[in-house]
């Protein structure tokens, strides 16, 4: 998880910034090691569209927003989220953020299981190599 960043963006006077970072720190500390929160505040247009930010607050893991909406505009206002039974909420709902950290930790899972199979075909390909060069060793000797 050491390679998980987390990022929240807002405007400096959102009134869902701490609802939004309360929530994120909820599910972050459900993990095992301590995730650092980088609070990103977007003070003008310019750091709005050099972000992609399309609303405060925005939550983003890994540089993914975890409720990605490529429609939005980019814009200094105040962010739209709505939760698995459609009410509107100002911050994004809390099984949108464990999702996307869910999402990282099976991906991060998956590579470690994949690293790991090719190491176990490797070793078996090894053994299987040198059993053939055994067998090769002692039939030369009769």
């Amino acid at each position: 998880m050491a390679d998980l960043r987390v990022e929240l963006l807002a405007f400096e006077d959102c009134p869902h910034l701490e609802q939004a970072r309360l929530d994120l720190e909820s599910v972050l500390r459900k993990g095992i090691i301590e995730i650092p929160i980088q609070l990103i505040f977007v003070s003008g247009m310019d750091d709005a569209e050099f972000l992609g930010f399309q609303g405060s607050p925005t939550i983003r893991i890994n540089g993914q927003d975890v409720d990605p909406q490529p429609d939005l505009p980019i814009a200094l206002a105040c962010r739209v989220y709505r939760d698995a039974d459609g009410q509107v909420r100002g911050s994004p709902p809390l099984e949108l953020i464990r999702t996307a950290i869910e999402a990282h930790r099976r991906g991060k899972l998956e590579a470690f299981q994949s690293e790991e199979a090719g190491l176990v075909a490797k070793f078996a390909r090894e053994a299987a190599a040198a059993e053939t060069s055994d067998e090769e060793a002692d039939s030369e000797r009769l």
